[in-house]
Parts: structure tokens; C-alpha cells; sequence
């Protein structure tokens, strides 16, 4: 690709006469006038900015196009939606609708050194499409393990009496959870793609902030204190999981806000029969209140429904994301199904409730 210099664009996404008369001054003049091939473009390299320097990088090969500090800003919100899903009409509308031959020329020079992808013809999957697959996926996998999770199985009862020990492991487990929430919940505020999920996601922070201390106080009804609580470890499978949704959060952010609405409506449901099953053993009001004031906050917050919120944000999702999607839930639901059945089998046996670390 030749090194040619941008001239400045207008903030409001129009590109400026600047541009179209060094168009009309011959830099381009030995091309025709006529319309690209390329239907709906799509870039077939990676584009990153450094220095007033558009870089094109395919295949270790690597195009330089110089532009300027205005330009830049347009010229990547070009080549973002250059993604197999706007058509060439539509780029022309929104970028130069009184000079369609602009963004021709501009397309046509991408496609002749092969930065490009024909995609005439491309179905457009929203993310709010990839979600509810997700979830139908998700309640099918969750349905088929509840029959085998002793845990689950029996919370859903509603004659079953719980183990108290296995009644206080689950608010022992979740405090570690939800102590450990800022690691994976961090990432996510910096979500890069929207600035509107990232301000859906700090309202959402914002009111999940001191969940942890809810559980502390009901554990400290039954004599557990906070140092006590410090030097405990969480069971292998907590700790397994809040492995897992750090990685995503870093490295799968939108998968990781797909399981949102997993854990914020299972964890509200299996809250609403563990509350029943505490008050049908008697445990001491003083643990079941803060309990089921958390089991309120968590409910409001499944209603609001942040994560089909989110991907309404998302204007699409390629397949192959959204095979990588499929096959990363049949693991989360794994590791959460894992969660349930460990609290089963250690505390419904355990002599002590708690795994001191200084006890090692």
C-alpha cells in the first residue's frame, strides 16, 4: 500500500472538502470511477494507531498510512464498522453521503492490496440473539445436573431438612465468593467495545458493593468473626471458580458479562429456597436476616435483567465467537454445578466448619 497523508475529518462523522478536492487533484485520478467490488467490506487485517500512523498488519506484512490527530478518531470508527455486517451504501451514508466516490476510492484501495474480505452476503447475529442461545443452553445443562447435584436436589425440596452444617458451608462459601468479586468484576469496568456498558456495569457494581459484609454479618451471628474468617481457606471449587470468571473477565469480557444473569438469577432462586430451608431447621433469625436482605438486593438486581441490557449494546457477534461462547458455557456450568456439590460433600460430613489456613 502507498504512504498517502489523511487530511482532518469533522467530528460529527462527515468527511470534509478537504479530502474530496486532494481526491480531485489527482492523487487518485489513474483509478476509475467506479464502485468496488466489495459489497460489504470487510478487513482482513489487524488496524492499530500509533504515533499519526494508521497501521495495517496481515500476515507479517505491514502498510502505513500517516494521518493526523482529527482524523484518527474518524478514520478508526471507519474501519471498525468495516466488520462484514454494513454495507458499502451504508459506510457511503454515514461517512460521505455527498461524495459516495470517497469512501469508494478509499475501499477500492483496501480491496487491490487484499486488506479485504468479500462478504457480499452476511447474516447479522445481535448480541442479544447470542445471549438467548446462551441461556436456552445454559437452563438445559443446569436442568439435566440438578437431578444429580445432592446440594441442588435437595434445596429445591420443599420438605427436605439441610445439614445446619451444610446450611452455614454455603454462607461460608459465598463470603469468600463475593470477598473475591473485585477481581473479576474490575476488568469489566474497562470494558473497551461500549461506553454504555460500561456505565451499565458501574450502576450495576455500584449497588452489588457490600454483599460480602451482609453474609459477614450473618456469620457472625452464629460466632464466626471476621479475623476467624481471614484466616480460612475457601474449598478448592470456590476458589475454582472465581479462577474462572477472573480469566474471562480479562480475556472473554463478553463472555464473561453473558454469565452475569446466571449467577445473579440461580444465585437469587437458590437463595429464596435456602432461606426455607433455614427457617424450617429454626436457624437464629440474626443469621437468616441479613441473609434474606441479600437475597432482596440480588433479586432487584436480576429484575433490572443488566445482562440482556448489556447485549443489546452489542450489535453483533461473529459464529466462530459465538461457537467459542457455547463451548466456554458447557465449562462454567461445570465449575458452578462443581460449587454446589462440593459445599455437599465436605460440610455435610466436616467436623469443624471452617478450613483454617493457620491449622496447615
Amino acid at each position: 500500500m502507498s504512504k498517502y497523508t489523511v487530511p482532518a475529518l469533522k467530528e460529527d462523522l462527515t468527511v470534509t472538502s478537504v479530502l474530496e478536492s486532494e481526491l480531485s487533484e489527482g492523487k487518485f485520478q489513474e483509478r476509475k470511477q467506479q464502485n468496488p467490488s466489495v459489497l460489504r467490506p470487510k478487513l482482513a487485517c489487524k488496524v492499530n494507531c500509533y504515533q499519526n500512523k494508521l497501521i495495517f498488519s496481515q500476515d507479517g506484512r505491514d502498510f502505513v498510512v500517516q494521518i493526523n490527530s482529527q482524523s484518527g478518531k474518524i478514520l478508526k470508527k471507519f474501519f471498525s464498522l468495516m466488520d462484514g455486517t454494513i454495507s458499502l451504501t451504508e459506510l457511503q451514508q454515514i461517512f460521505s453521503v455527498n461524495n459516495s466516490e470517497l469512501i469508494n476510492t478509499i475501499v477500492r484501495h483496501l480491496d487491490e492490496h487484499n486488506l479485504l474480505d468479500d462478504v457480499a452476503q452476511v447474516r447479522v447475529h445481535s448480541g442479544i440473539d447470542t445471549l438467548l442461545e446462551l441461556e436456552d443452553l445454559t437452563n438445559e445443562l443446569l436442568n439435566k445436573q440438578v437431578d444429580e447435584n445432592l446440594f441442588l436436589k435437595s434445596i429445591q425440596s420443599v420438605t427436605s431438612d439441610l445439614p445446619i452444617n451444610v446450611l452455614y458451608g454455603l454462607a461460608i462459601e459465598n463470603y469468600h465468593f463475593l470477598s473475591r468479586k473485585c477481581c473479576f468484576d474490575s476488568p469489566g469496568l474497562g470494558f473497551q467495545s461500549s461506553t454504555k456498558v460500561r456505565q451499565l456495569l458501574n450502576e450495576y457494581y455500584y449497588k452489588e458493593y457490600g454483599q460480602d459484609l451482609l453474609v459477614m454479618e450473618a456469620l457472625n451471628a452464629i460466632g464466626i468473626s471476621v479475623e476467624e474468617l481471614a484466616d480460612t481457606m475457601p474449598l478448592p471449587e470456590t476458589m475454582a471458580m472465581c479462577n474462572a470468571l477472573t480469566y474471562w473477565a480479562n480475556f472473554e469480557p463478553l463472555f464473561f458479562l453473558s454469565t452475569l444473569g446466571l449467577l445473579a438469577g440461580q444465585t437469587c432462586k437458590n437463595f429464596e429456597f435456602y432461606i426455607k430451608a433455614c427457617e424450617r431447621v429454626q436457624l437464629d433469625s440474626c443469621f437468616i436476616n441479613p441473609i434474606r436482605q441479600l437475597a432482596n438486593t440480588k433479586l432487584k438486581l436480576e429484575e433490572e435483567n443488566l445482562t440482556r441490557r448489556i447485549f443489546q449494546e452489542i450489535p453483533h457477534i461473529d459464529q466462530e465467537t459465538r461457537q467459542r461462547f457455547r463451548g466456554q458455557t458447557y465449562l462454567f456450568v461445570e465449575i458452578y454445578n462443581n460449587f454446589y456439590t462440593a459445599i455437599w460433600n465436605h460440610y455435610s460430613s466436616a467436623s469443624h466448619l471452617l478450613r483454617r489456613v493457620s491449622a496447615i
